[in-house]
């Protein structure tokens, strides 16, 4: 009976092992929980908020028990005991600032009113043009 029970007890340490997510493999909020994790969004961007294991659970064995991750790609957090750990990191929305303008509001109004007049003076100077040949014809 006991070499039964150690090799159920090895057979589950096995299959734990082999069905266990990687604690390299955080990829969404179901694999954030099976290593203790919680899932949050910060910035346009996805996280996982987990324990670092201590390093006498840092074997595979351990993975996705609820214990953390073995190493932290992202950055931790009091002391190193918390990782943030990236999932999907989104860039930022871009945001329009004023240096991004050619001209400034007063500068494209100004321009505008210079267009508005150059085109009646234009027109003025052709329909007198048009006037003073037709006089002379």
């Amino acid at each position: 009976m006991a070499k039964f029970r150690m090799g159920a007890t090895a057979f589950g340490f096995a299959a734990t092992a082999l069905l266990a997510t990687s604690a390299y493999a955080i990829g969404n909020a179901s694999e954030c929980a099976s290593e203790g994790g919680s899932w949050m969004q910060l910035s346009n961007s996805d996280y996982c908020l987990v324990q670092i294991r201590p390093e006498e659970y840092r074997d595979p064995v351990y993975d996705g028990n609820q214990l953390g991750v073995a190493e932290c790609p992202g950055d931790t957090r009091h002391d190193g005991v918390y990782c943030m750990y990236p999932v999907n990191i989104r860039p930022k929305p871009a945001v329009a600032t004023p240096a991004d303008f050619e001209t400034t509001p007063e500068e494209a109004t100004t321009t505008i009113v210079n267009d508005v007049v150059d085109d009646a003076v234009e027109s003025g100077v052709n329909a007198a043009t048009d006037a003073v040949k037709d006089a002379v014809e």
